[in-house]
């Protein structure tokens, strides 16, 4: 299945619909119209209507800064699920913001990406558009929860903060008023075979019609961690802008799906040669002081993960009582080839196009 040119009428007879911002404001991920064309690897989601249904997105990561003016109006009250003595706020609470800059867990002082990672994840799923950072579904709601800061999260945290976002309960918390459809899970580096509490917790929130989609994992073409390895999940490899599978990224015949997750730039002249992905983040002004910024700066699994899950609440929003095994079903007409790597014979790596099969009847 190779890549076709693209062009307005054929958009167009697939039930998508023009976008109201100039092309060169659209971030090459999504479907950039420029003098270059569309980059190979992009899911081309762009100018796709939402559909009627506002989903619900979890983002289990470091937390999510609720002030980036990119998240204005798309975040719910979430949690911080990260128990004590790991939290320095000192125990779990509703405050779903990251640890403050130059925070110390021991010797071990956080780092600024760090800080921003649960925020430049959300806002690939759902940015509103502000200093042209697009989330792939600016319709859906994000439920942001707090997972890890400058200490490290027990594996507790991580099981209780899964069944927390799809609305199960968890002793000592409230109840959530907003479970999630889908739980983005920008985390690897757990076990090499999925344990079985957490397989037990994955499967109850299929149950409940959730999907988990977690990143393959940054450890250079070797297998899957966890949680990506767990059955029913939607393991997420990255691409670089032309559709060629990342150095960095996991290597793993199990891979469910790769998607646009940038690297070095590339020697291309053409506009997606940045390779990064364009994210809701925060760095430093003149005076030291942090100011919200909007940047080419997502690279990693982590950040081609959370392409994937605001594609599935994209294709939700049309169809909301589809349950995972629907997805598997219909992900044939969302597949494109990948061009493959020799040292994995048994992979066959799929990318990820709304260019046919999303918003039809």
């Amino acid at each position: 299945m190779f890549l076709k040119r693209i062009t307005r009428a054929s958009l167009l007879s697939i039930g998508l619909v023009a976008s109201s911002h100039a092309a060169q404001d659209i971030p090459w991920h999504l479907m950039s119209h420029t003098q270059s064309g569309v980059a190979p690897a992009a899911i081309n989601t762009q100018g796709i209507k939402t559909g009627p249904h506002q989903i619900v997105v979890a983002v289990i990561d470091s937390g999510v800064i609720a002030s980036h003016p990119s998240l204005a109006g798309q975040l719910l009250p979430g949690y911080d699920m990260l128990s004590a003595p790991n939290n320095l706020r000192g125990d779990r609470s509703s405050d779903f913001s990251p640890d403050e800059r130059d925070s110390r867990c021991g010797q071990r002082l956080v780092s600024g990406a760090f800080r921003t990672h649960g925020t430049e994840v959300a806002s690939l799923i759902a940015g509103n558009g502000v200093d042209g950072v697009f989330g792939v579904n600016p319709s859906a709601k994000i439920l942001p929860i707090r997972l890890f800061g400058a200490c490290s999260m027990t594996r507790k945290d991580m099981l209780d903060a899964i069944l927390w976002a799809a609305g199960l309960p968890v002793a000592g918390v409230p109840a959530n008023p907003h479970p999630a459809r889908v739980i983005n899970m920008s985390i690897a580096g757990g076990l090499p075979v999925c344990g079985p509490d957490l397989q037990q917790v994955i499967n109850r929130v299929i149950e409940r019609k959730v999907f988990v989609v977690a990143a393959a994992g940054n450890n250079f073409h070797k297998p899957l961690p966890e949680p990506a390895n767990c059955k029913g999940v939607i393991s997420v490899g990255a691409l670089d802008a032309e559709n060629r599978i990342e150095v960095y990224s996991a290597l793993d015949s199990r891979t469910t799906l790769y998607a646009p997750g940038g690297g070095k730039r590339l020697s291309a002249s053409a506009d997606w040669s940045v390779n990064k992905l364009k994210v809701a983040t925060y760095d430093l002004d003149f005076t030291g002081n942090e100011r919200a910024s909007a940047l080419f700066r997502g690279v990693g699994t982590s950040y081609a993960a959370p392409v994937v899950a605001g594609f599935i609440s994209l294709w939700l929003s049309h169809t909301p009582d589809k349950h995972t095994a629907d997805f598997a079903a219909e992900m044939p007409k969302f597949l494109r080839a990948v061009e493959p790597l020799d040292k994995c014979p048994d992979c066959i790596p799929k990318g990820v196009t709304g260019a046919t099969g999303m918003a039809r009847p």
